[in-house]
């Protein structure tokens, strides 16, 4: 879809609900200064659209202008409450879940590589930002180890995601959050999936997968701790996971708490 315009582009934003228009006009550049979100517009506005289909214009306007992932209050609640240093969000796009977190109480600082309206950004080019992100890429999340690492939907199959994970555990990091779908989904690589634990098994030998790369060897470096269901968009099985650094391969065999979301915008 352009980002200029078009039939298809001009036709979600006039189908787009009129609480959501409406506070695209409350971003500003300082977080300090950042007028109230009222609500949680993108979870309002899935809970109205009937086509949630990928295909509906008004679904990749929602994602262009917010965010891939729908934040729900659980999701939110969760992350605050095991943040109590700050967040350090990397690929932060939009910045729309920095914000809220912001709202909730949460110090917050966000990076993308390109942050938006970069036009080098491939997902967000031309949105105006909801928080201020600044430019950094996985070598920047080293500055922050004592604030917990938040990554919303990774990009699939590149390496950024599993470098981010790495870095993090290597500088000292004690916590991280992810926001996405697990092992063979949309977001993150094999790779990312192991490092947290998630992948037991390689899929580049064991099922000749010839796409993903080979992780015979690779130690998980996170565990999960608890985790809450997201309501994200048809056929999308996204979860909030918190995860804790590992240094010892004993502590894997922990279960992590999950709860169920009602699927209620809050």
């Amino acid at each position: 879809m352009s980002i200029e315009g078009g039939s298809a582009l001009n036709q979600a934003q006039r189908s787009l609900p009129g609480p959501i228009r409406s506070e695209a006009v409350t971003r500003a550049s300082d977080h300090h200064e950042l007028p109230r979100l009222r609500g949680n517009p993108l979870l309002e506005a899935r809970a109205r659209i009937a086509d949630l289909s990928p295909e509906n214009p008004v679904v990749e306007e929602l994602r262009r202008r917010y965010a891939f992932g729908v934040p729900t209050p659980p999701a939110l609640e969760l992350i605050a409450a095991a943040s109590p240093a700050g967040i350090v969000e990397l690929g932060a796009g939009t910045g729309y879940w920095a914000r809220l977190l912001h709202q909730a109480g949460v110090d917050v600082v966000a990076y993308d590589r390109w942050p938006p309206p970069c036009p080098e950004n491939p997902f967000f080019a031309g949105s105006e930002p909801w928080y201020p992100v600044l430019p950094g890429d996985v070598a920047v999340i080293g500055r922050h180890v004592d604030r917990m690492l938040l990554v919303v939907w990774p990009t699939r199959n590149e390496t950024w995601p599993a470098g981010a994970l790495a870095h993090f555990h290597a500088a000292g990091g004690e916590r991280v959050v992810f926001v996405g779908e697990g092992p063979g989904g949309r977001t993150g690589d094999s790779v990312f999936h192991c490092l947290l634990g998630d992948e037991g098994r390689c899929l580049s030998c064991e099922l000749g997968v010839a796409d993903t790369p080979c992780t015979c060897g690779i130690r998980p470096l996170w565990q999960a701790t608890s985790s809450v269901e997201v309501g994200s968009w048809p056929g999308v099985d996204d979860d909030c996971i918190v995860y804790e650094r590992v240094d010892d391969r004993r502590f894997l065999n922990r279960r992590r708490r999950r709860k169920p979301w009602t699927g209620e915008a809050g």
